[in-house]
């Protein structure tokens, strides 16, 4: 939910004075902060073009004793600002939607720079500079100094935690976001030799940037060098260091990553869920690795697991609910992959008898993981682009591909049966069991499910625009590729791509296209001109050959 500055500021504004003939006089212990614009009104008139509340400019000082916010709603109001500030604190000055060569900040006379640069809403960044008596960590010659930037953005209902950890799982920085519109900075010194390090960052959902404006943005240096940065997640993992080593055997071992999120110790209470991932052959279950995930006020609402398997092995991951938790579960998210290759990653609402859920990943067989008699092996591989050159907001391309059943909107798919009559009030496999609010760009997704035999009943069916993506069909493994287009049922503007679970589904009429029918015609033709040729041919040889006689017999002329 995004929640306007002016539903949730106004109401604390402190008016702070606008630059006149004559500068403020500060007191003893505080100097003067100033702000100064020199954008024309032709640049403002371009920069922003239409009204937008949500896209208007601002400055703020966040802050209980010094709390300032001043929007900018057109070029009038772009004035210069001032305001005392003490000298012994140091206090943030955020300047957000303004290109930054378009301002300048001052403190007790001496000019800054802009600071800390953070995306905002795809054309102009937020800027945070600290003024007054600020610190930072002194490292030594033998540390390294990691420095963890994370503006809180305007979805204030939505907190991330983040956390870098040392190779033996320490917590060096942990933080769970929770204003709104203030940056904040976790800075700390550490080993630089023979170190690795892990960032791990994780909610509840995950949005599209380029639908919001103010959305959470983060910044990762080490040692003075940007490792990772982002403004969309629902998870994410980045290891820096110059020990950094594969937490598997690269050779003979599948790497299983596990992420869960659950806000729910914020309520006091404390519960845990299970979870058992076990291998499956074609002639056993063998129980591989167990856990459990505990929920509680002592404890961070962000979990993060690695798991070593052979490789190439078919494997079976069931996570568990608690099923007497002291409060209602109000929903976690989880995100489950195996080798980069995402098999799930939504939000799951435990209730009544959903309290487990289970995941099939890697290479798995029929007669190992399905009913060989009654079921088939349904497998979907699915590749997005490395840029989405299709959804384009304010000059940017977005972040993500978004699932949902609108076409214009992103990828959608179902596994069903084609028969109307013969469906559930839910799909048999739809992309939002696995899937929630958005596919992430220059990503590999699988999905791996038994499904009812149905040859031609059944049908895989997806969206027609794929916004760059790439997906394979399998059934029991082998690629299915006898697919054709498809008005929706109900929205004759949307088209979708049908892949019967079957051989030969199309009649032979409909399945090929107007030119394979055209060439099929023309081949026929010739075909047919040819042997018509052949024919004639023959005719006349046979004609030349019996003249020939008929000069030479003699008495075939005189019986004439």
């Amino acid at each position: 939910m995004l929640c306007s500055k002016s539903t949730l500021l106004l109401p604390l504004l402190v008016l702070a004075s606008i630059s006149t003939a004559t500068a403020l006089n500060c007191t003893e212990g505080h100097a003067l902060l100033e702000v100064k614009y020199n954008m024309t009104e032709d640049t403002w008139n371009s920069t922003y073009p239409t009204a937008d509340t949500e896209k208007d400019p601002f400055l703020y000082l966040p802050g209980s004793s010094q709390f300032t916010l001043q929007n900018y709603h057109s070029f009038a109001d772009l004035v210069d600002f001032e305001q005392c500030l003490p000298i012994t604190e140091c206090s943030e000055v955020v300047v957000a939607s303004l290109p930054t060569n378009s301002y300048q900040i001052l403190f007790d006379g001496s000019s800054l720079d802009s600071g800390v640069e953070i995306p905002f809403n795809g054309k102009n960044p937020v800027t945070s500079t600290e003024v007054g008596t600020c610190t930072e960590p002194t490292c030594k010659d033998s540390e390294a100094l990691v420095d963890l930037q994370y503006w809180n953005g305007d979805l204030v209902f939505i907190g991330s935690t983040y956390r870098i950890e040392d190779q033996n799982g320490n917590y060096i920085i942990n933080a769970t976001s929770t204003s709104f519109d203030s940056l904040t900075r976790n800075r700390a010194c550490v080993p630089r030799d023979n170190a690795c390090y892990t960032f791990l960052i994780g909610n509840l959902i995950q949005w599209d940037a380029t639908l919001y404006v103010d959305t959470p943005s983060y910044n990762l240096f080490y040692d003075g060098k940007l490792v990772s940065k982002g403004d969309s997640w629902l998870f994410g993992s980045t290891q820096f260091g110059d020990s950094c080593q594969p937490r598997c055997n690269q050779d003979t071992e599948s790497m299983v990553e596990l992420f869960l999120y659950d806000d729910g110790s914020s309520s006091g209470a404390n519960y845990e869920y299970g979870w058992d991932l076990t291998l499956v052959t074609d002639d056993a279950s063998v129980p591989s690795s167990s856990g459990v995930v505990p929920i509680g006020s002592s404890r961070s609402p962000l979990y993060h697991e690695m798991i070593c398997t052979p490789k190439a092995s078919c494997s079976s991951f069931v996570i568990s609910a608690p099923e007497n938790a002291p409060v209602m579960v109000m929903g976690m998210s989880y995100a489950l992959a195996m080798d980069n290759t995402t098999y799930r990653m939504k939000q799951w609402h435990p209730i009544n008898k959903t309290l487990n859920q289970t995941t099939n990943m890697g290479s798995c067989t029929l007669r190992g993981l399905c009913d060989e008699h009654s079921q088939d092996l349904f497998e979907l591989e699915l590749h997005t682009p490395e840029r989405n050159t299709e959804d384009i907001v304010n000059g940017r391309s977005s972040p993500v591909i978004r699932t949902g059943t609108d076409a214009s909107d992103g990828i959608s798919w179902v596994f069903d049966y084609s028969n109307v009559v013969k469906r559930d009030q839910l799909p048999i496999l739809t992309e939002s069991q696995y899937i929630g609010e958005a596919y992430e760009l220059g990503s590999s997704y699988k999905t791996v499910e038994c499904v009812p035999k149905g040859e031609c009943d059944l049908a895989f069916n997806i969206t027609a625009d794929l916004h760059g993506t790439s997906y394979t069909v399998r059934k029991n493994g082998i690629k299915l590729d006898d697919s054709r287009e498809l008005p929706d049922e109900f929205f004759t503007s949307r088209m979708w791509i049908m892949t019967p679970f079957g051989q030969n589904c199309f009649p032979i009429e409909r399945r090929l296209s107007g030119g394979a029918i055209a060439g099929i015609i023309i081949a026929c033709l010739v075909l047919l001109s040819v042997t018509i040729g052949v024919i004639m041919g023959c005719l006349n040889r046979h004609k030349e050959r019996q003249n020939k006689h008929d000069e030479e017999d003699p008495l075939s002329e005189s019986l004439l």
